[in-house]
């Protein structure tokens, strides 16, 4: 297959986890990662044999020489990560087990990438000669300034027929739906793909169930809401995944695809696989690399995309690290072993 050229931009934050399932306040010692939506996207389509290259800002300081030499070592191109500031994003992680669930502080108020302007970028090149673009909810909420610079990137690469796929990961920790709610809006004129949940549709965007389906399935309700979503912004696929907790290290997910074909709503929802788990962290970023590898491959074939999807998704979670590194090879091994799953309404 061709080397696709997938630009991604976000943070890439230092990731302190504790060891053995500890508390944060029982720990004594952290374990060091790198690792940040965007970047795990970057990371998981590079071991998928795509050239990818990440946009973000990073301090001159060996805290940013430690996340360049991260995404060095998964073969993303970091030609267009700018240096400044002074200061890295942080998250702490405790990852949860048996009842207890993870939990995940953050330290990235002000960070280097909120310092980030539209004229340290090279607009022109970066955008040149490139096949996809992919940014998160995540990204959005990290300021004012960041948000210029993600809707310019998403601006042009509408310019250069670029394909954009947008991952809603609304945060509650980082801003409150009324404050994100425009600026997805917005947002949303300007992707082809999103990775978006019912929620994201009915409360972020505000797009209205239909009068009697109040009390119907949650899979009712996406069928009445996804296409009003697909109209009202010309999208081409929405895409996302459904899990069920029976524990903190026992998870199952299925996936999802809707489309409009001449107005009629084509979706599927495959059957879940259920696993256990290493680490969490994750687990949607694998996803998303997972269907924009399909889509790649075949951009007409959305089952397929979804169930790369799926599959790259749960063999993330069991590895430590926040990025799937997983090869086609290793992934259509685990999907020819699991089955062509059944597909259910």
């Amino acid at each position: 297959m061709k080397q696709e050229k997938i630009i991604t931009f976000g943070e890439i934050m230092l990731r302190l986890s504790t060891p053995d399932y500890s508390t944060i306040d029982q720990t004594h010692s952290f374990m060091v990662n790198y690792g940040g939506g965007e970047a795990n996207v970057a990371v998981a389509l590079s071991h998928m044999g795509h050239k990818t290259y990440f946009m973000s800002k990073l301090p001159p300081n060996q805290l940013g020489d430690g996340a360049i030499t991260h995404l060095h070592s998964n073969n993303v191109d970091t030609r267009y990560v700018v240096r400044g500031s002074t200061t890295i994003g942080i998250y702490f992680l405790e990852s949860g087990f048996g009842g207890r669930p993870s939990k995940v502080i953050y330290n990235r108020k002000h960070s280097a990438i909120t310092r980030i302007t539209e004229a340290e970028f090279d607009w022109e090149e970066i955008f040149k000669d490139a096949t996809w673009l992919h940014i998160s909810g995540i990204t959005l909420a990290l300021g004012e300034k960041v948000r210029k610079v993600a809707l310019r990137a998403v601006k042009e690469a509408n310019k250069h027929n670029v394909k954009v796929s947008f991952d809603f990961n609304y945060r509650a920790t980082l801003w409150t739906v009324e404050e994100a709610r425009p600026v997805y809006k917005d947002f949303m004129k300007y992707v082809d793909i999103v990775f978006a949940s019912f929620y994201d549709a009915n409360t972020i965007l505000e797009i209205p169930l239909d009068s009697g389906f109040e009390d119907k399935t949650l899979s009712e309700k996406r069928r009445n809401v996804f296409p009003k979503m697909i109209k009202k912004y010309n999208l081409n696929y929405i895409f996302g995944t459904d899990r069920i907790v029976y524990t903190a290290t026992d998870n199952s997910l299925a996936g999802y695809y809707f489309k409009l074909i001449n107005d009629e709503l084509s979706w599927e929802l495959t059957e879940p696989i259920r696993f256990n788990i290493f680490d969490r962290i994750g687990g949607g970023d694998a996803f998303a690399s997972g269907v924009i590898h399909g889509l790649l491959k075949d951009y007409n074939n959305p089952a397929y995309a979804v169930r790369y999807g799926l599959s790259t998704s749960v063999l993330k979670h069991t590895i430590y690290g926040d990025a799937s590194t997983f090869s086609c090879e290793e992934i259509e091994s685990f999907m020819k072993a699991n089955g062509n799953a059944e597909v259910r309404r």
